[in-house]
């Protein structure tokens, strides 16, 4: 948490409310300015010794907090971690959905639906992950949703143990997508529970509302950086998913904020990324998650990756942005990149 003094009372009503009480809090405090660490402690202090205060030495940004978080649970081991974020909100039987679809199929990765709102909540922007796979998939490098889902932290239970040595990149954008395919190759097995009980709210401040030439560069370095470990050994088999995942980032998602607020630079920025992608992602081209085929039940964020992909290749993707841009302006919706 960073200066989420305001949504606190929110935030600690939700946990209170959780039908699932086996859980700790571990709360890192990323050197407010607001109150936020003593506003958190006197609203946990029904929690007792559910609840640990930690606070970073100094404003270190997001992964670097979170990595506060996992060194305490290293040091006091769990059979499971997820993520919240102090300004969401999450339905009272959210922990209990996952800890149950966890301990029922035995997998080590349980992924749950998000509801995307605007900061006041009286807006939804977008369901996402609720027409998943019903069973558990044994193998999740075989997991086709796996290549187009969001990447985020929050929304999922990882088991801990096999990853108990994952941290988060200091990454600008994207943190979220490069520690699940870290860890992914190590927990092998996921489940969707195909139910939006977590609640994120999209303010004009949060990281999701930020991008800029740092961000994007931000990414390419750590993207670039990890890609050489999926061409071989145990995170092979997930190149492709980890490729498709990339390029959503950093080629949709990135490249449309940005050209969005530098439409006079669109052109060279379109250029750029192509060369880019080229360069440090070869394979893109013949990745069976970005090119069309004839698999049959492909959802409609699917078919839109494949078809910004096709666009790349046509030098064309330009007028994709200028129809999402219609899109979202026109229906107030949007789809998560």
């Amino acid at each position: 948490a960073y200066n989420a003094r305001l949504y606190l009372d929110r935030f600690f009503a939700c946990v209170y409310r959780q039908t699932y009480a086996g859980f700790r809090i571990v709360f890192v405090d990323d050197c407010s300015t607001d109150g936020t660490a003593e506003v958190a402690d006197c609203l946990a202090r029904d929690l007792g010794e559910r609840f640990v205060l930690l606070k970073t030495p100094n404003h270190a940004g997001l992964s670097a907090a979170r990595n506060v978080g996992i060194d305490y649970v290293a040091d006091h081991p769990t059979e499971f971690l997820t993520y919240l974020d102090a300004d969401d909100w999450f339905e009272e039987g959210y922990l209990a959905d996952m800890h149950s679809a966890a301990i029922v199929h035995g997998t080590g990765l349980v992924v749950a639906g998000i509801v995307r709102s605007d900061g006041e909540g009286r807006r939804v922007l977008a369901t996402e992950m609720v027409r998943c796979p019903n069973h558990p998939v044994r193998d999740a490098s075989s997991c086709v949703d796996l290549a187009y889902l969001n990447p985020c932290s929050y929304a999922k239970l990882f088991r801990f143990a096999p990853i108990s040595d994952v941290r988060f990149r200091d990454i600008k954008r994207s943190e979220d997508t490069c520690y699940l395919f870290e860890a992914l190759p190590h927990l092998g097995s996921v489940v969707f529970t195909n139910r939006a009980l977590y609640h994120y709210c999209v303010h004009a401040g949060s990281l999701s509302s930020q991008a800029g030439e740092a961000e994007l560069l931000s990414m390419h370095r750590h993207f670039a950086d990890m890609l050489p470990a999926f061409a071989c050994g145990d995170r092979a088999p997930y190149r492709d998913l980890f490729e498709s995942q990339v390029f959503i980032r950093s080629s949709i998602g990135g490249v449309m904020r940005l050209a969005r607020m530098r439409r006079q630079r669109a052109a060279d920025l379109l250029r750029d990324e192509l060369a880019w992608l080229d360069d440090a992602m070869p394979t893109w081209r013949a990745n069976p998650y970005l090119s069309f085929g004839k698999r049959k039940g492909a959802s409609g964020k699917e078919r839109a990756v494949k078809l910004c992909a096709a666009l790349y290749q046509a030098h064309a993707f330009g007028t994709f942005i200028g129809l999402y841009g219609l899109f979202s302006s026109v229906f107030g919706r949007e789809v998560r990149w």
